[in-house]
């Protein structure tokens, strides 16, 4: 906005009152202001170069740093997209913690004070148990603290069984077990008890899917740099 000439009071930053008129610096005058600040500020080097797009950056910073939010500060700068924004400010790794624990504060203080009390040792016996049962046979449960299992402990059926490779040779005596008894009951012709068997068929070649995806990627994540991976 530094090529007008005259303007109200806001939004412009650097104006000065030329007699009833208030007119913005004019781009070679706000250089000379800067580089006058530089040199009383003992800070003239050749490594101290500062523009008036600076003192943008310098603002973003600064306010996020004081908290403002930044999809504020970002209709505030006339921003359309919030990566320009995060882009002008600079976020330093120890504002990271202390700026965390005031959100987490503050977020607390809308709650009641009873949610944030000391266990009682039944409730931590309670918690650590739950990790205990959910260990299956076939890996681990993946349900939340608290929640029953909907699917009757049917493990090889449910979604929320997280397979263990390790485990991969009882899956497939499982499996085989489940065709044998499939082909039982084609032969006696036990309709009801076919369906059932086949979703868990289904079910289980499915986990097997998920226990190569397993080993691939812990392979691919554990191969050096530049070695192709075995086909």
């Amino acid at each position: 906005m530094l090529e007008h000439a005259s303007a109200l009071p806001l939004p412009f930053l650097f104006q000065w009152k030329d007699g009833d008129v208030r007119r913005v610096f004019s781009p070679a005058a706000f250089k000379n202001f800067v580089a006058y600040a530089v040199q009383v500020a003992g800070l003239d080097t050749p490594e101290t170069r500062l523009t008036a797009h600076d003192f943008r950056r310098l603002f973003a910073t600064d306010a996020l740093r004081s908290g403002l939010p930044v999809h504020i500060l970002a209709k505030a700068m006339g921003h359309l997209n919030l990566s320009t924004t995060q882009g002008y400010a600079a976020v330093f790794d120890e504002d990271v913690a202390p700026h965390f624990r005031q959100f987490v504060d503050r977020r607390r203080s809308l709650r009641p004070a009873e949610d944030y009390r000391d266990p009682s040792p039944t409730e931590l016996e309670e918690f650590h148990a739950h990790f205990s049962k959910r260990k299956v046979e076939l890996g681990s449960c993946s349900r939340g603290y608290g929640t029953p299992c909907i699917h009757e402990h049917a493990c090889i059926r449910c979604p929320m069984l997280r397979p263990d490779p390790a485990q991969r040779h009882r899956l497939e005596t499982i499996l085989a077990n489940l065709q044998d008894r499939r082909a039982e009951a084609k032969r006696m012709g036990w309709l009801g008890e076919l369906e059932g068997i086949e979703i868990s068929i289904r079910a289980a070649e499915e986990k097997l899917v998920q226990m190569s995806q397993i080993v691939r990627l812990t392979l691919e994540r554990r191969r050096p740099d530049g070695e192709n991976p075995t086909p």
